[in-house]
């Protein structure tokens, strides 16, 4: 986590997304329920912080998908928002 958190701040995104519970608990925080805050925008030392599902927590469990796709769409408006020079299409 040390490596991750130097690169992060080298790099200095705007966005992060954590992908699944284990590492929205060490980003975000240490009692991080992915099942009741995906999807919420955190706001950590200047930049973004969301979580999503695991993309094998989505293989395993279908219904959830929904969730994420909305999710991601979220996800999708913020880079809009935030990031002026990431050209992303209209339509997926």
């Amino acid at each position: 986590i040390g490596y991750l958190r130097n690169q992060a701040a080298l790099i200095r995104p705007k966005i992060i997304v954590c992908l699944g519970r284990i590492a929205a608990m060490r980003i975000i925080k240490e009692d991080f329920k992915i099942t009741k805050e995906h999807g919420q925008w955190f706001e950590m030392d200047g930049r973004r912080v969301m979580a999503l599902y695991h993309p094998a927590a989505l293989l395993r469990d279908p219904a959830r998908r929904p969730d994420a796709f909305e999710d991601l769409m979220s996800l999708r408006e913020k880079v809009r928002a935030v990031c002026e020079h990431t050209p992303l299409p209209e339509k997926l």
